[in-house]
């Protein structure tokens, strides 16, 4: 079953998180990930949810997505994304085939 991360974010820093982008996507892929969404104009359509930016990935399994986020080696990258954003959300979902 594959899964689902669903990233959440507002971006401060737009030129270094450009840079985060050009580093983390070749991992993305590593662990067989591929981006269904990524940025968009998010528009809430009931409730009260506001987002600037939202990031669909689908991994083969959920396991491969969270390995993928603790990967050491890709601590810095990810530490990037954090740095140079003032709201980072992600969830983890599996998917229903």
């Amino acid at each position: 079953m594959s899964a689902l991360v669903i990233v959440d974010i507002i971006i401060k820093n737009e030129a270094e998180y450009q840079v985060y982008i050009e580093k983390i996507t070749p991992s993305v892929k590593q662990y067989g990930g591929q981006y269904r969404v990524r940025g968009g104009s998010p528009e809430t359509l009931d409730g009260n949810w506001v987002s600037e930016r939202i990031v669909v990935m689908e991994y083969p399994s959920r396991e491969k997505a969270k390995a993928w986020l603790n990967d050491e080696q890709l601590k810095s990258i990810h530490n990037m994304r954090r740095a140079n954003s003032y709201k980072c959300n992600m969830i983890v979902c599996d998917t229903l085939e």
